[in-house]
């Protein structure tokens, strides 16, 4: 498409790369979300392919614009529109979404994990198992106390999972809570096809990115397990998988990722929809204890806000 001697040629060889290469990887994960309407699936694939289209035609102009694994960049892209979708248009459900993967993550008796068809959730005996549960609903007037309290979201999903007698997919769990806890959504349309994301100034974007090649530097010179322990776990301020990010801004690229956590490229590419792992998750990995774990990370982090620190500082005295 670069090498294109017209413009012609270009839009006709942006367009098989689109339809070829990249619209089977939108679907595989698209297929993946079975909540979100099949209108809103439409918008959702339209933002992907209108942000691909613009990154594809300024791939060409230098280094800063260049697409490293371009399968990752678009499966990447979809995740976080996706997710982006999904704050915008259900900001309540997408943040009891999060609190209930966070309870998930935190708790000896429950457990989050990848089947055939997505994310599936319930206790800890059966993390692995496929055969969900499925239409699965529980009333209010049927629930028990536990299971209607919010303050105890842990006790409150294990009662629920006691009463379904197997896994759940984890949107047929958000189902239930949202019914139980009286979750109510207050749709928001949208004003453009943007999904309503701010572009960043450039200084902004810089900025951005400059920290993160620091962060990732400083990353790669932890010892092994504290890298793994925080890469593993590594989330953003909403739960989703923060390392996603450095691979798509191109900080890092995701073979690169998988050896600094220890894991080959095909070990890291099974996991990367599970991401962030549970300490518990984690532990088994490591062949740690939970506790360990939560130790090696509050180390790594502890380093890491020493040294960002300290080049900072040394950058702005250099300049």
């Amino acid at each position: 498409m670069i090498r294109a001697g017209d413009e012609e040629l270009r839009f006709e060889e942006l367009v098989r790369v689109l339809v070829e290469r990249a619209r089977p990887t939108i679907e595989l994960v698209l297929s993946r979300f079975r909540t979100i309407a099949v209108d809103e699936i439409d918008d959702v694939r339209s933002t992907v392919a209108l942000n691909l289209v613009r990154k594809l035609r300024s791939a060409g102009d230098g280094e800063d614009e260049s697409i490293r694994e371009f399968d990752d960049y678009v499966a990447t892209l979809t995740y976080r529109t996706v997710y982006d979708f999904m704050r915008s248009r259900y900001p309540e459900r997408a943040r009891l979404k999060n609190r209930i993967r966070y309870a998930l993550g935190h708790d000896a008796r429950l457990a989050l994990w990848n089947a055939a068809d997505g994310m599936v959730c319930g206790l800890r005996g059966w993390a692995g198992r496929e055969d969900t549960r499925e239409g699965f609903a529980v009333s209010r007037g049927i629930a028990t106390r536990v299971m209607l309290d919010r303050s105890r979201p842990h006790d409150a999903l294990a009662a629920i999972f006691e009463r379904a007698g197997r896994p759940l997919g984890l949107d047929v769990l958000v189902d239930v809570v949202a019914e139980l806890w009286g979750v109510v959504e207050s749709r928001l349309e949208l004003a453009n096809d943007d999904l309503g994301t701010r572009t960043p100034d450039h200084a902004a974007r810089y900025e951005t990115r400059q920290f993160l090649e620091t962060l990732w530097d400083e990353i790669r010179l932890l010892p092994r397990n504290q890298r793994a322990a925080l890469l593993l776990n590594l989330r953003d301020p909403d739960g989703v998988n923060a390392v996603a990010l450095l691979v798509l801004v191109g900080v890092a690229q995701f073979d690169a990722i998988a050896e600094a956590i220890g894991l080959s490229r095909e070990e890291l590419a099974s996991l990367w929809e599970t991401l962030p792992l549970d300490d518990a998750t984690i532990a088994l990995r490591l062949e740690l204890t939970r506790q360990q774990v939560i130790n090696l990370r509050r180390s790594a982090r502890e380093r890491l806000a020493r040294r960002t620190l300290f080049r900072d500082k040394y950058e702005r005295r250099r300049g």
